[in-house]
């Protein structure tokens, strides 16, 4: 199976050309799974909810239709963010629509990040795992985690219990930390899963108590394999799809020898005390 990774520098509130340039990654990518960025359709830096509501859509609304069309058109299975309402309520939010544009799994971003605080509510879906569809016809177990949640072992950890053979992670990564590539690599390795990073690129600016605050985000899109390699890594500031084949085989086998299996042998009475 071949998985993409879009790394993008989308307009801020532009979703019309936003929306325009999604569809140029996807028909020229030459993968079974592509992955798209953290709020690729919208930007990213909206300091309040008055700000970031007239972008936001539910899951029925004609940005999402518009999304499932170009899925099935391409038969591509995809994996975005967007800014989502639901009930008045905004999420930052992930969907995954499999390679005959039917939505195959949601997720609410769990753990928000610096103003997000101020715009979104926390994620109420949980970490799940869903079957998905790809391009080749094979049915993959996708977990899905946005951003600021890989600093959080409980998330991959969550999904690596649920059966999840790929964790896409959506983001718009602005720490320059160097532990943010070699975690990644660790939560690969510990719950011997795929994890797929598709970062934006680019900056944006907000106006913040009079001041003018600027972020930077890092890029750095990557796929890493269940062992921790890193199997494909953009280091530019560049738009680009990065590309990596990957065997799902041994993300079902947590086994590590005849007598320890990474999973089985957690000691969940022993945790949290």
């Amino acid at each position: 199976m071949r998985i993409g990774c879009v790394q993008s520098n989308p307009i801020f509130k532009d979703t019309e050309s936003n929306l325009k340039r999604f569809e140029q990654f996807v028909s020229q990518a030459d993968a079974d799974l592509l992955i798209l960025p953290e709020l690729v359709l919208t930007g990213y830096f909206f300091t309040s909810q008055d700000e970031a509501k007239p972008y936001a859509e539910s899951l029925e609304g004609n940005l999402i239709k518009k999304i499932k069309a170009i899925a099935k058109e391409k038969k591509i299975a995809i994996v975005t963010g967007f800014l989502e309402e639901e009930n008045g309520v905004l999420y930052n939010t992930s969907i995954a629509i499999d390679r005959n544009g039917e939505l195959a799994g949601h997720y609410r971003k769990v753990h928000l990040f610096y103003y997000e605080k101020m715009v979104f509510a926390p994620g109420n879906l949980g970490f799940r795992v869903f079957d998905i569809e790809v391009r080749n016809g094979e049915k993959l177990k996708l977990g899905m985690m946005i951003c600021f949640d890989w600093r959080f072992p409980e998330a991959a950890r969550s999904l690596a219990i649920k059966g999840a053979e790929v964790i896409a992670v959506p983001s718009n990564i602005v720490t320059t930390t160097g532990m943010l590539y070699e975690t990644l690599k660790v939560r690969a390795f510990e719950n011997k899963v795929i994890v797929a990073f598709a970062d934006r690129v680019g900056s944006e600016k907000a106006e913040i108590d009079e001041k003018i605050e600027e972020l930077t985000f890092r890029g750095g899109s990557c796929i890493i394999n269940y062992n921790g390699d890193v199997l494909a890594q953009d280091s530019s500031q560049n738009e680009s799809i990065t590309y990596a084949e990957v065997l799902r085989d041994n993300t079902r086998l947590k086994s590590i020898n005849k007598f320890n299996d990474i999973i089985k042998d957690r000691q969940n009475k022993s945790y949290f005390t």
